[in-house]
């Protein structure tokens, strides 16, 4: 905190004493809001919530309705703030009930914003969406467009989440559109990290770097350190994607220096995941799995379950690179059983797949086809063409170790096919020679 934060909130707390002696009840309520706002503005979220809960109780003694809406609107948010997404989601729900009665429309939509993304932390996707599409429907019916541009933002990043990437890509385009509209530099530019993460997902990397760079240099142009450090994060990841390790990790850590300035406890462990699958990259393994450990307690403690889910992936990840296979499968199945529980259909494709891979390597060729074939189901049902060609060359190489043929040049064609299909010509001619030694074409 600030010198001149501490003296602002020493001067404000000799005025609300001097109110209490005098018994001036507005101007309580009024030096308390102030304070919470002080605190708030300090990112002291645990002293503001006291201050505002002070304000509600007091409110709600004089039957002062408009001041209740706006404390159990920051007490809410405070909480948010401190990743305590349960208290947070209680008094959002108790906001949209206080204005249902007075009538305060605005404060409704912030109370459905607000439950969606407490649920959306706690990985309760489907109410995040219900609760996003009630607060774009309030917003239509007002025409609040930046609430509008708001619920598009949020369905996107939920619909990230899912693995449903063409839905979230229209979703964030549509967002993009209205920002630009409104003159919303901030909101374009989160819009625009938004779409690098989208495609980073769908490992889209150079797409990725350039929408993180527009985001990012709109970031510095308006020293927004959150979106600073979001696009910092997402480049870091984008460069790992194309094997650039030094350059991944320089815009990591920088990534990670601002997360601990910022406190956000949240986005710190997705970086440290990050800066682990580099470490792996480049064989640091029990730098990766330090990483790893510290993200997966972070997780933990904030209830950031896909976070969890992913930090305990990543440490049998590690673990599978130096052959210790079993410790690598207790990790995956702890993760597996989270990403099942929350709905993270991709996440699941992906360790399934690798589940599949170790029994490959531990020659349980008949265990490795049951996890692929899952693997295989979720990557056509999410359309994920370059994921479904990976899982059918996997698949074409153990029919190949079981010296069922036939089964492994149906699996090889179909790779072949898919990469001539999506347009990578190395994967497709790398499928040509594999089936020239079988002794077969490309075409059924």
């Amino acid at each position: 905190m600030t010198k001149e934060s501490q003296q602002n909130i020493a001067k404000l707390l000799e005025q609300l004493s001097n109110s209490r002696q005098t018994q001036h009840v507005r101007e309580q309520m009024t030096y308390l809001g102030e304070l919470g706002t002080a605190c708030e503005s300090a990112l002291d979220f645990s002293q503001a919530v006291d201050y505002y809960k002070q304000l509600l109780e007091l409110s709600e003694k004089n039957d002062d309705k408009n001041t209740q809406e706006v404390a159990l609107y920051n007490i809410a948010n405070c909480y948010r703030q401190l990743s305590k997404f349960n208290d947070s989601l209680d008094y959002f729900s108790r906001l949209i009930k206080v204005t249902r009665n007075t009538g305060n429309r605005v404060l409704q939509i912030a109370g459905f914003w607000g439950k969606g993304t407490n649920y959306q932390n706690l990985a309760q996707y489907q109410k995040a969406i219900e609760c996003f599409q009630i607060q774009f429907a309030l917003a239509c019916e007002m025409d609040e467009r930046n609430w509008q541009k708001s619920a598009l933002g949020s369905l996107g990043n939920v619909y990230q989440f899912l693995g449903d990437f063409q839905k979230a890509l229209d979703y964030e385009n549509r967002a993009l559109t209205m920002a630009r509209e409104l003159g919303d530099v901030k909101a374009a530019a989160d819009s625009l990290a938004n779409l690098g993460s989208i495609y980073l997902q769908l490992r889209g990397w150079e797409m990725a770097i350039d929408f993180c760079a527009q985001a990012l240099a709109i970031a510095w142009e308006n020293n927004n350190k959150d979106l600073i450090m979001v696009s910092l994060h997402s480049l870091g990841q984008a460069y790992k994607g194309i094997n650039q390790y030094a350059k991944a990790k320089d815009y990591l850590s920088k990534a990670l220096e601002i997360s601990s300035e910022l406190g956000e406890k949240r986005v710190r462990s997705a970086i440290l995941q990050g800066l682990s699958d580099v470490c792996t990259q480049t064989n640091q393994v029990e730098q990766a799995i330090e990483y790893n450990m510290e993200s997966l307690r972070i997780s933990r403690e904030i209830g950031n379950r896909f976070g969890e889910a992913a930090a305990l992936s990543r440490i049998a990840i590690a673990y599978q690179n130096i052959g210790r296979n079993n410790k690598a499968l207790n990790y995956y199945q702890q993760s597996l059983i989270i990403l099942q529980e929350i709905g993270a259909k991709q996440s699941q494709q992906q360790l399934f797949f690798n589940i599949g891979t170790i029994y490959y390597r531990d020659k349980l060729y008949a265990k490795a086809l049951g996890f692929l074939r899952t693997a295989l189901i979720l990557t056509e049902e999410l359309k994920m063409s370059a994921e479904q060609a990976r899982v059918e060359l996997a698949m074409g190489a153990v029919f190949q170790k079981l010296n069922q043929h036939r089964d492994a040049i149906y699996h090889y064609r179909q790779a072949y096919q898919i990469y001539k299909k999506i347009g990578d010509e190395a994967q497709a001619q790398q499928m040509l020679k594999t089936m020239h030694k079988l002794g077969v074409e490309p075409s059924i």
